[in-house]
């Protein structure tokens, strides 16, 4: 007799390497952003030396398991590769790394383009703990809510401590001794606001896509309590990094949750959460007195303008008509009609403000646009003298021989390359020195060449069109690549460092393992 077929999908295992593999993870998300040795005294090199030592010890522990699952299903016949298939993003992600190899070898400063002690330590060590940690996290991830727990809840008290320190509160001491500037630079766990601001990119989409869509109620009210920590200390990290992030991430995420009428509504409710939370920041400010480092112009007008109880007001009223229309189910959704429109509209913002800058930079250059003047008219002293910055890189670009231009400079040796302009920042900006371009695009334009810049941007690019294909049939990939592309974002004015940059790669390959597993069981139902 014919036995009956299981047409059930065996649910895979979880392994010893998935353990360690989030182990690893609570690491990263919880000691990893408060461990400080001295203040900010060493706070990159102390982010640097403890990312390299888990991610040696994650490499390592979890290399081996997985070598002796290789060698078992070799014994009894089943073929378990260890790293293949390679996806598009994989082969990207090895043809950086060894382009980045051989940019430092061909370097004039090769123990510099190795350690990346010429810079942020964005050398071809950290590179390779990039890709090796990259991939024992695309072969072994298995989603545990524990792991979003401890991210949400450290997260959190590393924006509430960048708010506290805005406004002079210093329950960790952080500040003593520093002098007056640095205090008005420095903040939180972190550091420098420009770090503080690459985090709270990444927080904050990873709220609101959480917020969004993860079915544990639990989980969505913690995740909903931390958006108010994580756009509080947005604003409070106080850079144009991180509303430029902003502003290209909240409509990001609205095309991302339009897909359904459900996640559309929790996506208002969040957004109302979100813009609640800055006039919450600004009764705060009342009741201290205003006694804070000062807000620039947009962080200003986002926590006091009277016009910004309106998207409040909007966004609230939506959620309520929305829960209203789905009392007696879902109704009829136009999730297409309703992307497409999105995205339209979207589009349409970004020409538009890219037009206004070409115009005011390019075309009238006299016109008084008031505070608008220093995010839409470029010269030398845009966005605290990046101007000035990405006028010379260019300049020094432009005189690199062919093998340089492909190869740059090696990992990390922007300092080397911008040198000759040091006597004029000095002399017109009062800075003695720079070992950045202060974006990052431009940064690995100068370092490593046309090539390791179009293999980075390979890199985001696929998995980024890969995580949104996934998404059609898991959306929680988008939890992940959300705030990679803030991140991404973010970066055209600001700069990689070990203290933030390892937790994108992190989401990066979260997304990746997210696009992995729904490929892997589409093949298991063939």
């Amino acid at each position: 007799m014919a036995q009956p077929i299981n047409t059930q999908t065996e649910k895979p295992k979880y392994t010893v390497a998935n353990s360690l593999t989030n182990y690893y993870l609570v690491i990263m998300f919880s000691f990893f952003p408060l461990f400080l040795t001295d203040q900010y005294a060493h706070a990159r090199t102390d982010k640097y030396w403890i990312y390299l030592i888990a991610s040696a010890a994650l490499v390592i522990s979890v290399g081996l398991c997985m070598f002796v699952s290789q060698s078992e299903a070799k014994r009894s016949g089943a073929d378990s590769p260890l790293f293949l298939p390679l996806s598009v993003t994989d082969i990207f992600m090895l043809a950086f790394l060894g382009l980045a190899a051989v940019s430092t070898l061909l370097s004039a400063h090769m123990e510099q383009a190795f350690l990346g002690t010429g810079g942020r330590n964005n050398g071809l060590l950290l590179l390779l703990m990039y890709t090796l940690m990259y991939f024992i996290l695309t072969r072994n991830y298995v989603q545990k809510n524990y792991v979003f727990i401890f991210y949400l809840v450290v997260s959190s008290v590393v924006a509430l401590l960048t708010v506290l320190n805005f406004f002079y509160i210093d329950p960790l001491g952080m500040l003593d001794g520093y002098d007056e500037a640095t205090a008005a630079d420095f903040g939180s766990t972190l550091g420098n606001k420009n770090i503080i601001a690459a985090f709270m990119c990444l927080f904050l989409p990873v709220c609101v896509m959480l917020f969004v869509f993860i079915e544990s109620k639990v989980l969505r009210i913690i995740s909903g309590f931390s958006i108010v920590f994580a756009y509080t200390g947005l604003l409070c990290a106080d850079s144009t990094s991180d509303i430029l992030g902003l502003l290209v991430i909240l409509p990001v995420m609205a095309i991302f949750s339009a897909r359904s009428f459900q996640y559309l509504k929790r996506y208002l409710l969040a957004l109302t959460i979100l813009f609640a939370s800055g006039k919450l920041l600004m009764l705060f400010a009342t009741a201290v007195g205003d006694h804070n480092k000062g807000f620039e112009f947009m962080q200003e007008f986002l926590i006091y303008h009277p016009a910004t109880y309106a998207p409040i007001v909007i966004c609230c009223l939506g959620c309520l008509l929305m829960a209203f229309l789905g009392r007696n189910g879902e109704p009829r959704y136009p999730a297409k009609a309703i992307q497409i429109t999105l995205i339209a509209l979207f589009s349409l913002g970004i020409i538009t403000l890219l037009g206004l800058f070409i115009h005011f930079s390019f075309i009238d250059t006299e016109t008084d646009i008031g505070d608008f003047e220093k995010l839409l008219r470029f010269d030398d002293y845009w966005g605290t003298h990046r101007g000035f910055m990405w006028r010379v890189s260019f300049e020094e670009f432009a005189r690199f021989d062919p093998l340089r231009m492909l190869f740059g400079s090696g990992p990390d040796t922007a300092y080397y390359v911008l040198e000759p302009h040091f006597e004029e920042l000095l002399d017109r900006f009062g800075d003695a020195s720079t070992d950045c371009a202060h974006n990052e695009y431009i940064n690995y334009l100068l370092t490593q060449g046309v090539l390791g810049l179009g293999a980075y941007l390979g890199v985001m690019i696929s998995a980024i069109i890969r995580s949104i294909k996934t998404a059609k049939r898991n959306p929680m990939v988008l939890i992940f690549i959300a705030p990679v592309i803030c991140y991404l974002t973010q970066s055209a004015v600001n700069l990689y460092n070990p203290i933030v940059t390892p937790t994108m790669f992190i989401f990066l390959s979260l997304a990746e393992a997210t696009c992995r597993s729904e490929e892997s069981g589409m093949r298991n139902q063939e």
